[in-house]
């Protein structure tokens, strides 16, 4: 739009230029030029109106079109279609892992391979101005697996509630969404956890964002998990809280430390154990075919972060203690496995060092000479099923009682959506032969690149 100053001194410049070539002429001549300058200025300010009313009109018409057109728009964040009064917005997003797995000695059962690990696609937004929700399968890596699919109300930072399937509120490394793992595979404490789980939750922030708490009522998933079959009447109940005591406290140190605990129980009817695997995916305890559950389930994980500038350390230790029958009649008993692991990374490129992942400074660029961010990681870990479930409940010879795993890790992060890893994988174990000859080490080297939009 035009304003009203500017008309008024582009008028005023006009008349100015106007008089000074009339200087010299007769009064009369004058006076005609001067009505003819005054007719012109009328006549452009005329003009310079309507091109005003129009101006004013198109923005008129674009602020009209604006509150009935949706917004689509694309990012590194992925697709997102919304609604023009922002209360309704449909997000599409999707993930794409190809790994490759190389085990090293003949001693392995595992193949070398390539294959798609995870290919998932997610549907997500808000339906209205409180509530939300999240659909996402996997196809990898040959069949359809319904992971979330949930609504949530979202009252504010301090109470939400979610119902549905999706994570449960337990495990530190578990509740890291996939794209953001600091390894290739999860640490053995998370094998001791339900994946996924079916129920209701409620969450939030409290104390100025300093301890965040979940609270699920569950049908309760097996350790590790993510089928929830529910045939009995049986439920489960998970806590967590996570504290952030220095996070408003920007001078500290200690800033990056987080501190946190969770719980779960549940009765158990039906249904059998899961099985246990190494960090390369190899399955080294199983529990006998007979073997049924016949009680409560009791877990418990306390567990830490601390991040502070390109530097990050993690870790957790958990106990799984599981009323277990052996099928035949003559034992019922609770057997307890346990696992902890340790991580540290650095990110050489100088970055922060996050509990989400690394978001590089620069792009991976040949023509410019630029890389990305570029990160290297360990981590030790052990997972540990007690003597008591020898021989009822499991083979020793078949079966190893612990495993001992060291990983090595190298990430690039070519940029927010592409990320290639490389880890070595070393794993020992106690049991798992017959005899007292123990299982053989496991080694391999993983490998993987990732798309994330």
């Amino acid at each position: 739009m035009i304003s009203d100053t500017f008309r008024l001194r582009w008028i005023a410049t006009l008349a100015g230029l106007a008089v000074t070539p009339s200087l010299g002429l007769s009064q009369d001549a004058r006076d005609d030029e001067l009505r003819l300058l005054r007719e012109q200025i009328r006549q452009l300010d005329q003009k310079l109106r309507v091109l005003e009313r129009k101006q004013e009109l198109k923005d008129e018409t674009a602020e009209a079109a604006a509150k009935t057109t949706p917004v689509v728009a694309a990012s590194a964040s992925g697709f997102s279609l919304t609604s023009p009064d922002k209360k309704f917005q449909l997000r599409i997003r999707a993930n794409l892992q190809a790994d490759a797995r190389f085990f090293i000695g003949d001693n392995v059962a595992g193949n070398d391979t390539f294959l798609i690990r995870r290919l998932r696609p997610s549907f997500e937004g808000t339906l209205g101005e409180k509530f939300g929700f999240r659909v996402m399968p996997d196809f990898a890596p040959a069949t359809f697996n319904l992971l979330d699919a949930y609504v949530t109300y979202q009252h504010g930072p301090s109470f939400n509630v979610l119902v549905g399937k999706t994570k449960a509120p337990f495990d530190l490394e578990r509740l890291v969404s996939q794209t953001d793992l600091l390894f290739l595979e999860r640490s053995y404490p998370t094998s001791l956890a339900a994946n996924r789980d079916l129920g209701v939750q409620i969450y939030g922030d409290v104390l100025e964002g300093t301890l965040s708490y979940q609270l699920g009522w569950l049908n309760g998933a097996r350790d590790n998990d993510s089928t929830v079959t529910d045939t009995d009447d049986a439920k489960e109940v998970a806590a967590r809280l996570f504290a952030h005591p220095f996070k408003n406290d920007i001078d500290s140190p200690l800033q990056g430390l987080g501190l946190g605990l969770a719980v779960s129980y549940g009765d158990k009817t039906s249904g059998s154990p899961n099985s246990y695997r190494t960090n390369s995916q190899q399955t080294f305890f199983s529990w006998r075919s007979t073997v049924v559950n016949a009680g409560g389930h009791t877990r418990i994980e306390p567990q830490a972060h601390f991040y502070r500038g390109p530097i990050g350390l993690i870790g957790s230790w958990i106990s799984s203690k599981q009323g277990l029958s052996n099928g035949a009649g003559t034992a019922v008993r609770d057997i307890t496995s346990t696992g902890w692991y340790v991580a540290a990374h650095f990110v050489l490129t100088g970055e922060d060092a996050s509990y989400r992942g690394v978001t590089p400074k620069t792009v991976f660029s040949w023509k410019d000479g630029t890389w990305g961010a570029w990160e290297v990681a360990a981590r030790y870990g052990v997972l540990d099923v007690e003597d008591e479930a020898f021989p009822l409940f499991a083979n020793l010879a078949t079966s190893a009682s612990t495993a001992k795993g060291s990983t090595l890790g190298v990430n690039w992060y070519l940029n927010r959506n592409v990320k290639a890893s490389f880890n070595f994988e070393h794993t020992d174990f106690s049991g798992g032969v017959s005899g007292t000859v123990t299982r053989e080490d496991e080694n391999a080297i993983l490998t993987r690149v990732q798309l994330r939009y």
